[in-house]
């Protein structure tokens, strides 16, 4: 099938469905373990063989308990810890298995992530994304193989209802290393901002980046225990840069996975040219208006050591505004609300006219180390956690009654405790499923308004599900992330005396690295992909 029909059949899937929804997120690599793959399951159960209670699943020995560590991105909640009690219950009665949780926050991840796999750390499961180092760490085998016949004994929920797209999507060389997340995700950003400090300043109307500039500029001026903007973690820098360099690009420029190697191509190109996003005009101009926005007093000073995000800080009362995606802001708006009813919380497009984008279903996933003691078994607490709605929407949402109220008909209700396990910001993206994801009702007044303009003009990536091998330049790109993790992050905040000086310096140094051998392979592996598409 051509590829047309298939981005056609997304979006025909995707409106159907109504599903909106948003997930969060360079890295520097250690050197590479040894990372052999663990040995294949046994096919041929113990004679003493516990009959595990997944539904399905033939006699598989869960008779030893087993205790599984899992990584996950974010920052540990008020309520981690009692929401996974419940969890690891109900784990340890259907597969003799728990979990014990570790967390990698936003400020830090980048650098932790490549380093539990060269550190000879015991671990089992890890999210991953397509810019969350899922090929690289794929193609230094860091991961486990995953086969459909893996699935079908020890994850047969996963089996029957993975999406194919999605499978497909996940292999790297021909091979699966991730259970990619089984939801259909839109991705637009919006600010929040206080209506108390609009009214105060005599601000009618907070729509647009012209008018979120505005309302900046007077918090700088005239609030100065508020800092404007509070960006933090990388993650945060790198959003608001996107915002100011899809402006520019729009329908002009095909970005291609990993970020970290900040590669691009001509739309419609169909030698598929790949080079750097700092050759391109629009990288000057964006990082010209962060610079502007910087010596403005938008935010700290101290911004690229900041390992609070910018949601954490306009939560706490130290900022006046807050950048994050949709799916985040309806969490962020109720609880924040709930404790500050007098701030009047407006929730403005960020978007302007750039369209918001269809992800690819890699966007959010989880993966099995590959040296893990226990890969069947954590296959099969995938598999529930993905699959089980009651360990699905406690690993989602929470506990039921305590943080949310469940309507029914897939909405749910946020209770003032919500904000000890808020919605969708507890690590949990890697496990979401269409079949049971469930929508707040009454959160954002004009949230169906947003989503009205989104939809109309919502486009999905060109190379979206394509997957670069680093294996012949990896050398070459643990140098170019060594650059994205100093220089180019530095831009992105505007940290720059002389823009056109320090974006020059940083094409030098990314040529010394070898840039243009690895552009020269993303061309050739990316050229090929979509050549083959069209077979």
């Amino acid at each position: 099938m051509r590829r047309n029909s298939k981005i056609l059949a997304m979006f025909l899937v995707l409106i159907m469905l109504g599903g909106m929804f948003l997930s969060a997120c360079g890295q520097k690599p250690a050197p590479p373990a040894d990372t052999a793959p663990a040995a294949a399951p046994s096919e041929e159960p113990d004679s003493k063989a516990a009959v595990a209670e997944t539904e399905g699943t033939e006699a598989i020995d869960t008779s030893q308990e087993v205790k599984l560590v899992m990584y996950l991105l974010g920052e540990r909640t008020p309520d981690f810890d009692k929401v996974f009690d419940r969890i690891n219950e109900k784990l340890k009665e259907k597969i003799n298995a728990t979990i014990e949780v570790k967390f990698m926050g936003w400020g830090e991840w980048e650098q932790k992530y490549p380093l539990v796999f060269a550190s000879g750390e015991d671990f089992d499961l890890i999210y991953s994304a397509d810019w969350a180092m899922y090929n690289t760490q794929a193609s230094k085998q860091g991961f486990y193989e995953i086969t459909k016949d893996m699935l079908e004994k020890y994850a047969p929920l996963t089996a029957e209802s993975i999406y194919e797209d999605a499978w497909e999507q996940a292999k790297a060389d021909g091979k699966v290393y991730m259970l990619p997340m089984n939801y259909k995700e839109l991705t637009a950003f919006v600010f929040l901002v206080r209506g108390d400090l609009m009214k105060k300043y005599g601000i009618e109307k907070v729509e647009t980046m012209d008018d979120v500039e505005n309302y900046l500029d007077q918090i700088a001026k005239n609030e100065p225990s508020l800092i404007p903007l509070d960006i933090g973690s990388d993650f945060d820098a790198r959003m608001l840069y996107d915002l100011f360099w899809q402006k520019e690009t729009v329908n002009r420029l095909e970005k291609i996975n990993p970020m970290q190697l900040m590669g691009y191509s001509k739309k419609g190109d169909d030698t598929v040219t790949v080079f750097n996003e700092t050759e391109d005009p629009a990288f000057l101009t964006a990082v010209e208006k962060l610079q502007d926005w910087k010596n403005r007093g938008f935010w700290s000073k101290s911004a690229v050591v900041n390992t609070q995000n910018n949601k954490e800080s306009f939560a706490a009362g130290k900022s006046a505004a807050a950048l994050m995606n949709i799916n985040n802001a309806k969490s962020e708006y109720t609880n924040n609300t709930l404790a500050h009813p007098e701030w009047d919380i407006r929730v403005v497009d960020a978007q302007g006219d750039v369209p918001a984008i269809v992800q690819s279903y890699l966007a959010n996933g989880m993966c099995i180390f590959s040296k893990s003691k226990n890969p069947e078994r954590a296959l099969m607490a995938l598999d529930l956690l993905r699959n089980d709605e009651e360990l699905h929407d406690l690993f989602s949402y929470g506990i039921e009654g305590e943080h949310y109220i469940d309507l029914g008909n897939g909405k749910i209700e946020l209770t003032e405790n919500n904000s000890n396990y808020p919605y969708d910001t507890n690590g949990n993206w890697g496990i979401r499923n269409d079949k049971y994801w469930k929508s707040v009702e009454g959160g954002i007044p004009n949230y169906d308004k947003l989503y009205d303009k989104w939809i109309k003009t919502a486009q999905a990536g060109e190379f979206t599900a394509f997957t670069f091998n680093n294996e012949s330049v990896k050398n070459q790109v643990a140098a170019m992330n060594d650059i994205y993790n100093t220089n180019i992050k530095l831009l992105y905040l505007g940290f720059s005396d002389d823009p056109q000086k320090d974006i020059k310096a940083t094409q030098e140094k990314l040529k010394a690295a070898g840039a243009d051998e690895v552009y020269s392979e993303m061309t050739r592996q990316a050229k090929e992909w979509k050549d083959s598409l069209q077979e």
